[in-house]
Protein backbone atom coordinates (compact mmCIF):
# COMPACT_ATOMS: atom_id res chain seq x y z
CA UNK A 1 0.00 0.00 0.00
CA UNK A 2 2.10 3.51 -0.97
CA UNK A 3 -0.36 5.78 0.34
CA UNK A 4 -0.31 6.19 4.53
CA UNK A 5 -3.17 5.90 5.90
CA UNK A 6 -3.32 7.71 9.18
CA UNK A 7 -6.99 7.59 10.73
CA UNK A 8 -9.40 5.09 9.80
CA UNK A 9 -12.43 4.61 11.85
CA UNK A 10 -13.74 1.01 11.62
CA UNK A 11 -17.46 -0.14 12.21
CA UNK A 12 -16.16 -1.90 15.26
CA UNK A 13 -15.15 1.82 16.97
CA UNK A 14 -18.58 2.74 16.14
CA UNK A 15 -20.35 0.38 18.59
CA UNK A 16 -20.20 3.11 21.26
CA UNK A 17 -21.43 7.05 21.67
CA UNK A 18 -18.71 8.92 20.63
CA UNK A 19 -18.16 12.42 18.58
CA UNK A 20 -15.63 13.43 15.89
CA UNK A 21 -12.56 15.06 17.23
CA UNK A 22 -14.20 18.54 16.24
CA UNK A 23 -16.76 18.39 18.64
CA UNK A 24 -14.74 19.28 22.14
CA UNK A 25 -14.28 21.10 24.89
CA UNK A 26 -13.71 25.19 24.07
CA UNK A 27 -14.79 24.79 20.41
CA UNK A 28 -16.72 27.58 18.90
CA UNK A 29 -19.63 26.96 16.83
CA UNK A 30 -20.66 29.02 13.94
CA UNK A 31 -23.15 32.14 14.79
CA UNK A 32 -26.57 32.98 12.70
CA UNK A 33 -26.34 29.41 10.96
CA UNK A 34 -27.54 26.02 11.84
CA UNK A 35 -25.30 24.00 13.17
CA UNK A 36 -24.79 20.14 11.85
CA UNK A 37 -23.83 17.68 14.46
CA UNK A 38 -22.95 13.96 14.17
CA UNK A 39 -21.45 10.75 15.86
CA UNK A 40 -21.47 7.49 16.28
CA UNK A 41 -23.85 5.56 18.48
CA UNK A 42 -25.18 1.88 18.92
CA UNK A 43 -27.15 0.67 15.77
CA UNK A 44 -30.45 2.52 15.99
CA UNK A 45 -29.62 3.37 19.69
CA UNK A 46 -31.76 6.84 20.21
CA UNK A 47 -29.72 10.16 20.77
CA UNK A 48 -30.16 13.46 22.44
CA UNK A 49 -28.83 16.24 22.45
CA UNK A 50 -29.35 19.54 24.83
CA UNK A 51 -27.69 22.89 24.03
CA UNK A 52 -28.20 26.32 24.61
CA UNK A 53 -31.92 25.91 25.51
CA UNK A 54 -32.32 23.44 22.25
CA UNK A 55 -33.27 20.46 22.26
CA UNK A 56 -32.69 17.63 19.43
CA UNK A 57 -33.16 13.96 19.07
CA UNK A 58 -32.41 11.30 16.27
CA UNK A 59 -31.37 7.67 15.72
CA UNK A 60 -28.70 6.40 14.56
CA UNK A 61 -28.40 4.19 11.42
CA UNK A 62 -27.60 0.28 10.97
CA UNK A 63 -24.26 1.15 10.74
CA UNK A 64 -24.17 3.25 14.01
CA UNK A 65 -23.90 6.85 12.32
CA UNK A 66 -26.36 9.43 13.44
CA UNK A 67 -26.50 13.08 12.56
CA UNK A 68 -28.64 16.08 14.02
CA UNK A 69 -28.91 19.90 13.80
CA UNK A 70 -29.57 22.79 15.96
CA UNK A 71 -31.09 26.02 15.02
CA UNK A 72 -29.09 29.19 13.83
CA UNK A 73 -28.20 31.21 17.57
CA UNK A 74 -26.36 34.27 18.09
CA UNK A 75 -23.08 34.49 19.53
CA UNK A 76 -22.30 33.69 23.34
CA UNK A 77 -20.99 31.40 25.52
CA UNK A 78 -19.64 29.66 27.33
CA UNK A 79 -22.30 26.87 27.18
CA UNK A 80 -22.51 22.65 27.60
CA UNK A 81 -23.27 20.48 24.77
CA UNK A 82 -25.00 17.18 26.60
CA UNK A 83 -25.22 14.22 24.60
CA UNK A 84 -26.93 11.13 25.82
CA UNK A 85 -27.76 7.76 24.09
CA UNK A 86 -28.79 4.57 25.80
CA UNK A 87 -26.51 4.83 29.07
CA UNK A 88 -24.05 6.81 28.06
CA UNK A 89 -23.37 10.50 28.49
CA UNK A 90 -21.08 12.77 27.15
CA UNK A 91 -20.86 16.73 28.29
CA UNK A 92 -18.72 18.90 26.36
CA UNK A 93 -17.77 22.45 28.06
CA UNK A 94 -16.64 25.92 27.49
CA UNK A 95 -18.16 25.98 24.42
CA UNK A 96 -18.85 29.04 22.55
CA UNK A 97 -20.66 30.23 19.51
CA UNK A 98 -19.17 32.60 17.54
CA UNK A 99 -17.47 32.76 14.02
CA UNK A 100 -15.44 29.82 12.31
CA UNK A 101 -12.83 30.21 9.79
CA UNK A 102 -11.54 26.99 8.04
CA UNK A 103 -7.65 27.67 6.81
CA UNK A 104 -5.30 25.66 4.34
CA UNK A 105 -3.22 24.95 1.82
CA UNK A 106 0.79 24.24 1.94
CA UNK A 107 3.56 25.73 4.06
CA UNK A 108 2.94 29.25 4.00
CA UNK A 109 -0.60 28.45 5.67
CA UNK A 110 1.01 26.08 7.83
CA UNK A 111 3.76 28.15 8.90
CA UNK A 112 3.66 28.40 12.70
CA UNK A 113 3.66 31.68 15.00
CA UNK A 114 6.74 30.80 16.42
CA UNK A 115 8.64 30.83 13.18
CA UNK A 116 7.43 34.56 13.24
CA UNK A 117 7.54 36.14 16.78
CA UNK A 118 9.90 34.47 19.80
CA UNK A 119 8.53 32.93 22.34
CA UNK A 120 8.93 35.99 24.70
CA UNK A 121 6.66 37.63 22.04
CA UNK A 122 4.54 35.52 21.74
CA UNK A 123 3.79 35.48 25.47
CA UNK A 124 4.03 39.40 25.67
CA UNK A 125 1.95 40.00 22.77
CA UNK A 126 -0.27 37.23 22.17
CA UNK A 127 -3.78 37.76 22.09
CA UNK A 128 -5.76 35.12 24.12
CA UNK A 129 -8.90 36.36 24.50
CA UNK A 130 -11.84 35.78 22.11
CA UNK A 131 -9.53 32.86 20.15
CA UNK A 132 -9.83 29.20 19.69
CA UNK A 133 -7.62 27.23 18.00
CA UNK A 134 -8.01 23.62 16.16
CA UNK A 135 -5.00 22.05 14.47
CA UNK A 136 -5.40 18.97 12.46
CA UNK A 137 -2.04 16.92 11.90
CA UNK A 138 -0.72 15.90 8.94
CA UNK A 139 -2.13 12.59 7.39
CA UNK A 140 -2.88 11.13 3.89
CA UNK A 141 -5.68 8.80 3.34
CA UNK A 142 -6.83 6.83 0.13
CA UNK A 143 -10.42 6.83 0.38
CA UNK A 144 -12.51 9.73 2.68
CA UNK A 145 -12.18 9.49 6.67
CA UNK A 146 -14.49 10.21 9.14
CA UNK A 147 -12.20 11.76 11.52
CA UNK A 148 -8.74 14.08 12.00
CA UNK A 149 -6.12 13.78 15.45
CA UNK A 150 -6.56 17.22 16.59
CA UNK A 151 -8.49 19.01 19.01
CA UNK A 152 -9.64 22.40 20.90
CA UNK A 153 -7.70 25.17 22.75
CA UNK A 154 -7.97 28.13 24.18
CA UNK A 155 -5.23 30.57 22.68
CA UNK A 156 -2.59 30.01 24.83
CA UNK A 157 1.24 30.21 24.20
CA UNK A 158 1.82 26.99 24.31
CA UNK A 159 -0.96 26.35 21.60
CA UNK A 160 -0.53 29.23 19.54
CA UNK A 161 3.17 28.82 18.93
CA UNK A 162 2.61 25.89 16.92
CA UNK A 163 -0.92 27.57 14.79
CA UNK A 164 -0.89 28.83 11.61
CA UNK A 165 0.31 32.51 11.68
CA UNK A 166 -1.08 33.81 9.25
CA UNK A 167 -4.63 31.86 10.63
CA UNK A 168 -4.03 33.66 13.53
CA UNK A 169 -3.66 37.28 12.49
CA UNK A 170 -6.53 36.58 10.62
CA UNK A 171 -8.25 36.02 13.31
CA UNK A 172 -7.16 37.94 15.96
CA UNK A 173 -7.78 41.25 13.40
CA UNK A 174 -11.52 39.70 12.77
CA UNK A 175 -12.20 39.52 16.38
CA UNK A 176 -11.04 42.75 17.55
CA UNK A 177 -13.56 44.18 14.64
CA UNK A 178 -16.35 41.60 15.32
CA UNK A 179 -16.09 41.65 18.93
CA UNK A 180 -17.11 37.62 19.17
CA UNK A 181 -15.25 34.78 19.56
CA UNK A 182 -13.71 33.13 16.81
CA UNK A 183 -12.30 29.91 15.87
CA UNK A 184 -9.56 28.84 13.61
CA UNK A 185 -9.28 25.60 12.01
CA UNK A 186 -5.75 25.09 10.53
CA UNK A 187 -5.87 22.02 8.53
CA UNK A 188 -2.47 22.48 5.96
CA UNK A 189 0.44 20.52 4.51
CA UNK A 190 3.75 22.00 3.14
CA UNK A 191 4.86 20.86 0.08
CA UNK A 192 1.39 19.85 -1.47
CA UNK A 193 -0.32 20.77 -4.64
CA UNK A 194 -3.88 21.83 -5.01
CA UNK A 195 -5.02 17.95 -6.58
CA UNK A 196 -4.40 16.71 -3.33
CA UNK A 197 -7.02 18.65 -1.42
CA UNK A 198 -9.52 18.47 -4.60
CA UNK A 199 -11.99 14.93 -4.66
CA UNK A 200 -10.02 12.14 -6.80
CA UNK A 201 -14.07 11.97 -8.29
CA UNK A 202 -13.79 15.83 -9.30
CA UNK A 203 -10.75 15.52 -11.10
CA UNK A 204 -11.11 12.60 -12.74
CA UNK A 205 -14.79 13.81 -14.28
CA UNK A 206 -13.10 17.10 -15.51
CA UNK A 207 -11.48 16.58 -18.70
CA UNK A 208 -9.13 19.35 -18.09
CA UNK A 209 -8.09 17.94 -15.11
CA UNK A 210 -7.90 14.02 -15.91
CA UNK A 211 -4.38 14.37 -16.63
CA UNK A 212 -3.73 14.96 -13.03
CA UNK A 213 -5.15 11.35 -11.98
CA UNK A 214 -3.66 9.87 -15.34
CA UNK A 215 -0.23 10.96 -14.75
CA UNK A 216 0.03 9.91 -10.75
CA UNK A 217 -1.41 6.36 -11.68
CA UNK A 218 1.35 6.00 -14.07
CA UNK A 219 3.85 7.24 -11.99
CA UNK A 220 3.04 4.84 -9.53
CA UNK A 221 2.98 1.83 -11.94
CA UNK A 222 6.26 2.90 -13.12
CA UNK A 223 7.41 2.80 -9.40
CA UNK A 224 6.03 -0.65 -8.92
CA UNK A 225 7.79 -1.81 -12.04
CA UNK A 226 11.10 -0.12 -10.88
CA UNK A 227 10.93 -1.54 -7.55
CA UNK A 228 10.71 -4.95 -8.96
CA UNK A 229 13.29 -4.61 -11.40
CA UNK A 230 15.25 -3.54 -8.80
CA UNK A 231 14.35 -6.29 -6.17
CA UNK A 232 15.14 -8.92 -8.92
CA UNK A 233 18.75 -7.44 -9.34
CA UNK A 234 19.51 -7.17 -5.78
CA UNK A 235 17.94 -11.26 -5.72
CA UNK A 236 20.81 -11.93 -8.25
CA UNK A 237 23.57 -10.14 -6.76
CA UNK A 238 24.00 -7.05 -8.52
CA UNK A 239 25.94 -4.67 -6.58
CA UNK A 240 25.10 -1.28 -8.11
CA UNK A 241 21.30 -2.12 -7.91
CA UNK A 242 20.06 1.32 -6.90
CA UNK A 243 16.54 1.44 -5.01
CA UNK A 244 13.92 3.68 -7.02
CA UNK A 245 12.33 6.86 -4.76
CA UNK A 246 8.87 6.13 -3.88
CA UNK A 247 6.78 9.23 -5.23
CA UNK A 248 6.26 11.22 -2.06
CA UNK A 249 2.24 10.24 -1.18
CA UNK A 250 1.67 14.23 0.10
CA UNK A 251 1.31 14.31 -4.01
CA UNK A 252 -1.91 11.58 -4.44
CA UNK A 253 -4.72 13.45 -6.04
CA UNK A 254 -7.18 13.64 -3.37
CA UNK A 255 -4.85 12.20 -0.62
CA UNK A 256 -4.87 15.20 1.64
CA UNK A 257 -8.83 16.11 1.11
CA UNK A 258 -9.87 12.67 2.21
CA UNK A 259 -7.77 13.17 4.92
CA UNK A 260 -7.43 16.42 6.21
CA UNK A 261 -10.77 18.28 5.07
CA UNK A 262 -13.48 15.63 4.57
CA UNK A 263 -13.70 14.80 8.46
CA UNK A 264 -14.96 18.33 8.97
CA UNK A 265 -17.85 18.02 6.67
CA UNK A 266 -20.06 19.33 7.89
CA UNK A 267 -18.82 21.67 10.69
CA UNK A 268 -20.16 24.74 9.74
CA UNK A 269 -17.74 27.59 9.20
CA UNK A 270 -18.60 31.14 7.99
CA UNK A 271 -15.84 30.35 5.20
CA UNK A 272 -12.47 29.34 4.04
CA UNK A 273 -8.92 30.71 3.18
CA UNK A 274 -6.75 29.43 1.20
CA UNK A 275 -2.50 30.13 0.51
CA UNK A 276 -1.24 27.59 -2.31
CA UNK A 277 0.29 27.35 -4.97
CA UNK A 278 4.00 26.77 -5.13
CA UNK A 279 3.80 23.71 -5.82
CA UNK A 280 1.90 24.13 -9.17
CA UNK A 281 3.77 26.90 -10.50
CA UNK A 282 5.11 24.70 -12.86
CA UNK A 283 1.39 23.61 -14.16
CA UNK A 284 0.33 27.16 -13.58
CA UNK A 285 -2.08 27.42 -16.60
CA UNK A 286 -4.07 24.24 -15.41
CA UNK A 287 -4.44 25.99 -12.19
CA UNK A 288 -7.06 28.12 -12.79
CA UNK A 289 -9.52 25.17 -13.61
CA UNK A 290 -7.90 23.15 -11.18
CA UNK A 291 -8.55 25.99 -8.20
CA UNK A 292 -11.88 26.62 -9.13
CA UNK A 293 -12.79 22.86 -9.44
CA UNK A 294 -11.26 22.71 -5.39
CA UNK A 295 -13.44 25.21 -4.43
CA UNK A 296 -17.21 23.85 -6.22
CA UNK A 297 -15.74 20.63 -4.71
CA UNK A 298 -15.91 22.17 -1.16
CA UNK A 299 -18.87 23.82 -1.72
CA UNK A 300 -21.13 21.24 -2.58
CA UNK A 301 -19.61 19.14 0.16
CA UNK A 302 -20.59 21.87 2.25
CA UNK A 303 -23.89 22.30 0.92
CA UNK A 304 -22.85 25.81 0.77
CA UNK A 305 -22.82 27.13 -2.95
CA UNK A 306 -21.79 30.37 -1.59
CA UNK A 307 -19.08 29.85 1.21
CA UNK A 308 -16.74 32.32 0.93
CA UNK A 309 -13.22 31.64 0.09
CA UNK A 310 -10.39 34.05 0.18
CA UNK A 311 -7.23 33.23 -1.69
CA UNK A 312 -3.78 34.53 -0.99
CA UNK A 313 -2.08 35.55 -4.33
CA UNK A 314 1.76 34.26 -4.35
CA UNK A 315 3.99 36.52 -3.44
CA UNK A 316 6.87 38.21 -5.10
CA UNK A 317 9.86 35.71 -5.35
CA UNK A 318 13.09 34.60 -6.85
CA UNK A 319 15.58 37.22 -8.92
CA UNK A 320 13.31 39.75 -10.32
CA UNK A 321 14.35 41.10 -14.00
CA UNK A 322 16.52 43.37 -14.97
CA UNK A 323 15.21 43.52 -18.61
CA UNK A 324 11.42 43.99 -19.68
CA UNK A 325 10.11 40.76 -18.43
CA UNK A 326 8.70 38.22 -20.70
CA UNK A 327 7.24 34.83 -19.41
CA UNK A 328 7.28 33.71 -16.05
CA UNK A 329 5.69 30.52 -13.68
CA UNK A 330 4.23 32.33 -11.38
CA UNK A 331 3.00 35.23 -13.04
CA UNK A 332 0.96 32.89 -14.42
CA UNK A 333 -0.22 30.92 -11.53
CA UNK A 334 -1.42 34.58 -9.71
CA UNK A 335 -2.87 34.94 -12.98
CA UNK A 336 -5.16 31.72 -12.49
CA UNK A 337 -5.88 33.06 -8.98
CA UNK A 338 -6.93 36.20 -10.21
CA UNK A 339 -9.09 34.86 -13.09
CA UNK A 340 -10.91 32.60 -10.32
CA UNK A 341 -11.51 35.58 -7.58
CA UNK A 342 -13.15 37.53 -10.76
CA UNK A 343 -14.86 34.32 -12.10
CA UNK A 344 -16.35 32.87 -8.92
CA UNK A 345 -18.61 34.48 -6.53
CA UNK A 346 -17.72 35.08 -2.89
CA UNK A 347 -13.91 34.73 -3.89
CA UNK A 348 -11.44 37.32 -2.57
CA UNK A 349 -7.88 37.93 -3.75
CA UNK A 350 -5.17 38.90 -1.15
CA UNK A 351 -2.06 40.22 -3.38
CA UNK A 352 0.86 39.87 -1.70
CA UNK A 353 3.33 40.77 -4.31
CA UNK A 354 4.98 43.41 -1.72
CA UNK A 355 5.60 41.21 1.15
CA UNK A 356 7.38 38.51 -0.30
CA UNK A 357 11.20 37.56 0.03
CA UNK A 358 13.58 37.27 -2.59
CA UNK A 359 15.46 34.51 -1.41
CA UNK A 360 12.72 32.69 0.57
CA UNK A 361 9.79 30.88 -0.87
CA UNK A 362 8.28 31.37 2.74
CA UNK A 363 8.14 35.10 3.22
CA UNK A 364 7.80 35.51 7.51
CA UNK A 365 5.87 38.70 6.79
CA UNK A 366 2.74 36.85 7.86
CA UNK A 367 1.06 39.34 9.48
CA UNK A 368 -0.19 41.61 7.02
CA UNK A 369 -1.25 38.96 5.30
CA UNK A 370 -3.65 37.43 7.58
CA UNK A 371 -4.94 41.30 8.19
CA UNK A 372 -5.81 41.78 4.17
CA UNK A 373 -7.20 38.53 4.81
CA UNK A 374 -9.33 39.78 7.71
CA UNK A 375 -10.59 43.19 5.84
CA UNK A 376 -11.70 41.06 3.16
CA UNK A 377 -13.87 39.16 5.10
CA UNK A 378 -15.08 42.11 6.58
CA UNK A 379 -16.00 43.30 3.55
CA UNK A 380 -17.09 40.49 1.78
CA UNK A 381 -18.40 38.08 4.52
CA UNK A 382 -19.88 40.60 6.69
CA UNK A 383 -20.79 43.56 4.70
CA UNK A 384 -18.42 46.07 6.95
CA UNK A 385 -17.95 48.76 4.06
CA UNK A 386 -14.47 49.12 3.36
CA UNK A 387 -12.21 48.60 0.43
CA UNK A 388 -11.03 45.56 0.46
CA UNK A 389 -8.41 44.96 -1.76
CA UNK A 390 -6.20 46.75 -4.19
CA UNK A 391 -7.05 47.74 -8.00
CA UNK A 392 -8.12 44.98 -9.81
CA UNK A 393 -7.83 45.52 -13.35
CA UNK A 394 -11.20 45.11 -15.35
CA UNK A 395 -10.50 46.07 -19.23
CA UNK A 396 -8.93 48.25 -21.49
CA UNK A 397 -8.71 50.27 -24.27
CA UNK A 398 -6.68 51.06 -27.22
CA UNK A 399 -6.65 55.07 -28.89
CA UNK A 400 -3.73 55.67 -31.11
CA UNK A 401 -0.55 55.04 -29.45
CA UNK A 402 -2.05 54.66 -26.02
CA UNK A 403 -3.67 52.05 -23.93
CA UNK A 404 -6.49 53.07 -20.96
CA UNK A 405 -6.59 50.30 -18.43
CA UNK A 406 -9.86 50.66 -16.34
CA UNK A 407 -9.86 48.65 -12.40
CA UNK A 408 -12.36 48.11 -9.79
CA UNK A 409 -11.51 48.53 -5.98
CA UNK A 410 -9.46 51.73 -6.90
CA UNK A 411 -10.88 53.30 -3.49
CA UNK A 412 -9.62 57.39 -3.09
CA UNK A 413 -7.59 56.86 -6.15
CA UNK A 414 -4.78 55.36 -8.32
CA UNK A 415 -1.32 56.36 -7.07
CA UNK A 416 2.19 55.19 -6.67
CA UNK A 417 3.77 53.30 -3.35
CA UNK A 418 5.99 56.35 -1.76
CA UNK A 419 4.93 58.91 -4.35
CA UNK A 420 7.14 59.01 -7.73
CA UNK A 421 5.65 57.45 -11.15
CA UNK A 422 3.90 54.38 -11.05
CA UNK A 423 6.13 51.94 -12.01
CA UNK A 424 6.44 47.98 -13.12
CA UNK A 425 4.20 48.39 -16.66
CA UNK A 426 5.70 47.16 -19.73
CA UNK A 427 3.99 47.37 -23.51
CA UNK A 428 4.22 45.62 -26.22
CA UNK A 429 2.88 46.08 -30.44
CA UNK A 430 2.73 43.39 -33.08
CA UNK A 431 6.31 42.27 -32.40
CA UNK A 432 5.52 41.15 -29.03
CA UNK A 433 8.30 42.47 -27.47
CA UNK A 434 7.86 44.17 -24.68
CA UNK A 435 9.70 47.16 -23.32
CA UNK A 436 9.19 49.23 -19.95
CA UNK A 437 6.39 51.41 -20.50
CA UNK A 438 5.25 55.10 -19.35
CA UNK A 439 1.82 54.99 -16.57
CA UNK A 440 -0.13 58.17 -15.76
CA UNK A 441 -2.94 58.14 -14.00
CA UNK A 442 -5.72 59.81 -15.68
CA UNK A 443 -9.29 59.79 -13.44
CA UNK A 444 -10.10 56.46 -12.44
CA UNK A 445 -8.07 55.44 -15.36
CA UNK A 446 -4.05 54.15 -15.96
CA UNK A 447 -2.69 55.42 -19.27
CA UNK A 448 0.48 53.26 -20.31
CA UNK A 449 2.68 54.03 -23.12
CA UNK A 450 6.01 53.96 -24.77
CA UNK A 451 7.28 56.24 -27.90
CA UNK A 452 8.95 53.45 -29.73
CA UNK A 453 5.23 51.50 -29.51
CA UNK A 454 3.02 53.24 -31.86
CA UNK A 455 0.70 50.73 -32.12
CA UNK A 456 0.49 49.09 -28.43
CA UNK A 457 -1.20 45.61 -28.76
CA UNK A 458 -0.43 44.46 -25.15
CA UNK A 459 0.17 45.18 -21.48
CA UNK A 460 1.11 43.83 -18.68
CA UNK A 461 2.04 44.88 -15.02
CA UNK A 462 3.73 43.34 -12.35
CA UNK A 463 4.50 40.13 -14.87
CA UNK A 464 7.40 38.36 -13.06
CA UNK A 465 8.04 36.18 -10.60
CA UNK A 466 9.37 39.34 -8.38
CA UNK A 467 8.19 42.16 -9.64
CA UNK A 468 9.64 43.81 -6.66
CA UNK A 469 9.45 47.62 -8.72
CA UNK A 470 5.90 47.12 -9.37
CA UNK A 471 4.01 49.83 -7.14
CA UNK A 472 0.45 50.76 -8.19
CA UNK A 473 -1.43 50.88 -5.26
CA UNK A 474 -4.92 52.65 -4.11
CA UNK A 475 -4.58 55.63 -1.67
CA UNK A 476 -5.60 52.90 1.01
CA UNK A 477 -2.64 51.25 0.61
CA UNK A 478 -3.48 48.34 -0.87
CA UNK A 479 -1.09 46.87 -4.02
CA UNK A 480 -2.27 46.36 -7.23
CA UNK A 481 -3.10 42.61 -8.51
CA UNK A 482 -0.17 41.49 -11.66
CA UNK A 483 -2.15 41.24 -14.78
CA UNK A 484 -1.88 40.99 -18.52
CA UNK A 485 -4.41 42.67 -21.17
CA UNK A 486 -3.11 39.61 -23.80
CA UNK A 487 -4.02 36.10 -23.92
CA UNK A 488 -0.62 35.07 -25.74
CA UNK A 489 0.98 31.85 -24.95
CA UNK A 490 2.56 31.41 -22.10
CA UNK A 491 5.36 29.43 -20.94
CA UNK A 492 3.43 26.78 -18.73
CA UNK A 493 0.99 26.38 -21.58
CA UNK A 494 1.16 22.81 -22.11
CA UNK A 495 1.90 21.45 -19.04
CA UNK A 496 -0.92 19.45 -17.44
Amino acid sequence: MWLILLFCVTSAMSQSLRLPAVFADHMVLQRDKEVPIWGWAEPQQEVSLVFNGQTVTTRADAEGRWKAAFQSMPAGGPYELKVNSGNTDLKLVDVMVGEVWLCSGQSNMDMRLIKIWDDERIERDLQREGLRLFRVDRAIADEPQDDVDARWAECEPSEARMFSAVAYFMGAELQRELGVTVGLIHTAYGGTPAEAWTPLSRLSANPELSPIPERWEARIAKYKADLKAYESAVAAGDPQAKKPSEPPARYAPGGLFNAMVHPLIPYAVRGAVWYQGESNTWRAMQYEPLLGEMIHSWRDHWGQGSLPFGVVQLPNYEVPPRVPPGVYSWAELREAQLHVSQELDEVGLAVTIDIGDPTDIHPVDKEPIGKRLARWALSEAYGNDLIHSGPIYTGYEIVDDKVYLEFENIGSGLEARGGGPIKGFVIAGSDRKFRWAKAVVEGDRLVVSEAKVKTPLAVRYAWADNPYWANLINAEGLPASPFRTDDWEGITQDSR
